[in-house]
């Protein structure tokens, strides 16, 4: 796996030569020159319909590998002197259909053995309550890996064309990468991961242990191993969408930071300048399929005219950003940028929409059945520590998972409401005369029209206010289940 990665900032226009200060920039751009075609945008037809590829590196191709493993990536990985390209392969999408589809009819066969053997032999159905609840859990399983896997075909295929909205703003704005910082991305996945495989074989090997006190265990290896299986498959997407929204979240980020700069050249000290935060995650650079051996042609999503500068902030020598447009153009292009990747999140969602729901729906009934199981044991006997703990484990589990789901889409919105409050303060503090307070009210407008967060289906806001609500229904639940049992 590359671990440095980047590519060449260049200029857009024709008489503009590359600043060698921003080779470490994470999209690719080139010189357009007054012959070449005009910068395709997200607005052009032809977009959605032109075949994409990209050239990963780091963590995000470390993460690509482990889903298209688990068949929610179908990617072909073509090795390069600075990472991977990675584009759609139809064999990669049949392997996904037939690995899920293998899996998924072991699982239901599996758990049909198991009812069929009684609540006397099985040794996770000791009752008919517990019949009904692992039922329920085994189920939630099977529906997340599905709707995951049956498409991941649509979302990479989404993902490959937002990528350019990405790799427009780290261009724009200068954007610079760490390798320790890519090292800590990798060791982050690489420890969740490690972590879930110790508690996945922990209980697989516990209740294959219990079975074979009644000369079970090679009926219960059998009949819950594509269970396990897919809860890889579940853990691995919930990271997939962590991951792609902390990356469109560093964008807003470096956004506002932009924001900053540019207030503080026309003398408004909103707030301190800070240090750019390096942009490791989709550090990437994008193609159309149909001009790779074509001249370096930036493909920036950018609604600015083709021959435009599009370069907002170059790191200068000494490492500070340096603002090399007029703040009153600056503030126009950085409401583009804002305004490309408002539409990312609003794709992410439609993407990612169906197994978020599933993933949310799933998180509260493991919410629900752990707790139960781990309240029973201590109710009934308190005799098996280790299944005690492993219960308690499975619970911190599960709701870390929550978190991992929720969290990067609440940093998210607040990096919106940060890019507001921003604006207000901007609008309210420089004079009233020329173009700037026009721009400045334009910027506003799209901010009320353009709202930042993600709403998969429209059912629900992802934000820490769901995490509330998810921890109230648990409770109501536990209480009428623990209810029902001692009756």
């Amino acid at each position: 796996m590359k671990e440095k990665y980047g590519a060449e900032s260049g200029a857009v226009d024709g008489n503009s030569a590359p600043d060698p200060s921003e080779s470490n920039s994470g999209a690719e751009s080139g010189t357009v020159d007054g012959d070449s075609a005009p910068v395709p945008s997200e607005s052009d037809p032809n977009t959605e319909n032109r075949p994409m590829h990209c050239v990963v590196g780091g963590a995000h191709a470390f993460i690509l590998r482990i889903s298209s493993f688990f068949g929610l990536a179908p990617l072909r990985f073509e090795s390069r002197s600075n990472g991977f390209s990675v584009g759609i392969s139809s064999a990669m999408c049949v392997y996904s259909y037939i690995l899920v589809t293998v899996l998924v009819i072991s699982t239901i066969f599996g758990l049909v053995a198991e009812i069929n053997v009684g609540v006397d032999l099985s040794v996770r159905m000791t009752s008919r309550m517990s019949q009904f609840v692992s039922t329920c859990d085994v189920l939630v399983v099977v529906i997340t890996a599905g709707a995951g896997v049956y498409g991941a075909p649509k979302r990479m295929r989404n993902m490959l064309k937002f990528m350019e909205s990405v790799a427009s703003v780290d261009t724009s704005i200068g954007a610079h990468y760490s390798l320790a910082t890519e090292r800590k991305l990798c060791g982050i996945l690489i420890a969740i991961l490690l972590f879930f495989s110790v508690l996945i074989t922990d209980d697989f090997f516990f209740y294959a242990l219990q079975a074979k006190k009644k000369n079970r265990q090679w009926d219960v290896v059998t009949n819950y191993i594509g269970f396990y299986l897919l809860w890889y498959v579940v853990m691995i997407l919930e990271l997939q969408f962590a991951f792609t929204a902390l990356s469109v979240r560093a964008r807003f980020q470096a956004v506002n930071g932009a924001l900053a700069l540019t207030a503080r050249h026309i003398a408004v000290p909103l707030e301190k300048v800070r240090d750019p935060t390096p942009l490791n995650i989709f550090a990437i650079r994008v193609a159309a399929e149909s001009r790779r051996c074509a001249n370096n042609v930036s493909l920036l999503v950018d609604t600015m005219p083709g021959r435009e500068h599009a370069v907002i902030i170059r790191n200068a020598v000494s490492g500070e950003p340096k603002l090399v447009v007029p703040p009153c153009e600056a503030i126009r292009r950085l409401a583009c940028l804002h305004g490309s990747l408002c539409s990312v999140v609003q794709r992410i969602g439609n993407s990612y929409g169906l197994p978020l729901i599933v993933i949310l729906i799933s998180t509260l009934l493991h919410l629900i059945v752990t707790p139960y199981f781990l309240i029973m044991e201590i109710i009934v006997s308190a005799q098996r520590i280790h299944f005690l703990v492993l219960q308690f484990m499975w619970c911190v589990t599960h709701i870390l998972r929550m978190f991992v789901v929720v969290e990067p889409c609440h940093y998210t919105i607040t990096e919106g409401k940060r890019t507001e409050g921003l604006v207000c303060r901007l609008m309210t503090s420089t004079p009233s005369t020329g173009m700037l307070p026009s721009r400045l009210e334009l910027f506003s407008r799209q901010l009320m029209l353009q709202s930042v967060g993600y709403t998969p289906m429209g059912m629900c806001t992802l934000d820490r206010p769901l995490v509330a609500s998810v921890l109230g229904a648990v409770t109501t639940y536990l209480v009428i289940l623990i209810q029902f049992q001692r009756l």
